[in-house]
């Protein structure tokens, strides 16, 4: 059923390998037939794709935050900053990212995080994170060598950081596929939880941003969940919670993500069948 779910759905990618910030912001029309976006929201508003909820108040080993475009990387830091000041218990912070070019507006929006031009994700979650939490330079950071070429995708692709300072943390994790694709959000759990070291005896709080609660989500129970045994949460940054004004999402976008959580969710349940064995 979820891979039939999954498969009717191939209608609803409208990113057609482009990032996210490049989908139309038109309604969508699927086989001749236009959406509305008002019809999408309020469905994307009962799957919890819209609006925020409440942070367990449990304490965590880790707060994780997961990087994205770079608006989403303002915020969710932002956010996660506010959720330790406002008395959420958390062992450390992780802020991960990936290498990749900015596009489109990203990096306008970059400018407010510094004097200098910001070109690369990487630069921006740190960038970002060192604002939200009141940093200054890291205390230690370790990076690959040579520093990559962006113009050498698979280079670019490949290279990994971290940096460090009491109690946070930001990991710049490297492409398990570089030659095809920058890291994903699978490959920087798995690469942060392989240098942590993450068990059985962490409960883990991902932060991201509320469109994408389900289907990353999906893939964190999979990769910390499954593979590491740890607890696993989620909490996302909403229009009400956003330091810079929040994207404004359509129609295509909610289907877009409902999409990725109909193709994550075979991937999880074939995983726990076979941890199950």
């Amino acid at each position: 059923m979820l891979d039939g779910l999954a498969e009717m759905s191939a209608d609803w990618d409208f990113r057609g390998g482009r990032e996210r910030n490049f989908i139309e912001g038109t309604p969508a029309t699927v086989n001749g037939r236009q959406i509305s976006d008002d019809l999408v929201v309020a469905a994307a508003r009962a799957l919890g794709l819209v609006e925020a909820n409440a942070v367990t108040d449990r304490s965590f080993s880790h707060l994780v935050v997961l990087s994205g475009l770079a608006r989403a990387c303002v915020n969710r830091t932002h956010h996660a900053a506010e959720l330790m000041r406002g008395g959420l218990k958390a062992g450390s912070v992780v802020v991960l990212g990936a290498h990749r070019k900015l596009g489109g507006a990203e990096p306008e929006q970059a400018r407010a995080l510094g004097a200098r031009e910001l070109t690369d994700e990487a630069e921006v979650i740190l960038a970002a994170t060192r604002r939200a939490f009141g940093l200054g330079e890291p205390t230690a950071a370790d990076t690959s060598w040579p520093a990559p070429n962006p113009d050498v995708p698979e280079e670019f692709q490949s290279a990994w950081a971290h940096y460090r300072w009491p109690g946070t943390e930001v990991v710049i994790a490297p492409s398990s596929v570089p030659a095809k694709r920058r890291a994903n959000t699978t490959d920087q759990l798995r690469y942060w939880a392989g240098l942590a070291g993450v068990g059985s005896d962490d409960d883990v709080l991902v932060v991201t941003t509320q469109i994408y609660v389900p289907f990353q989500h999906m893939e964190a129970v999979r990769v910390l969940g499954l593979e590491r045994g740890c607890g696993v949460y989620s909490c996302g940054v909403d229009a009400a919670s956003s330091l810079l004004p929040a994207r404004t999402f359509g129609g295509r976008d909610y289907l877009q993500e409902i999409r990725s959580a109909l193709r994550s969710a075979p991937v999880l349940l074939r995983a726990a069948l076979e941890a199950a064995r």
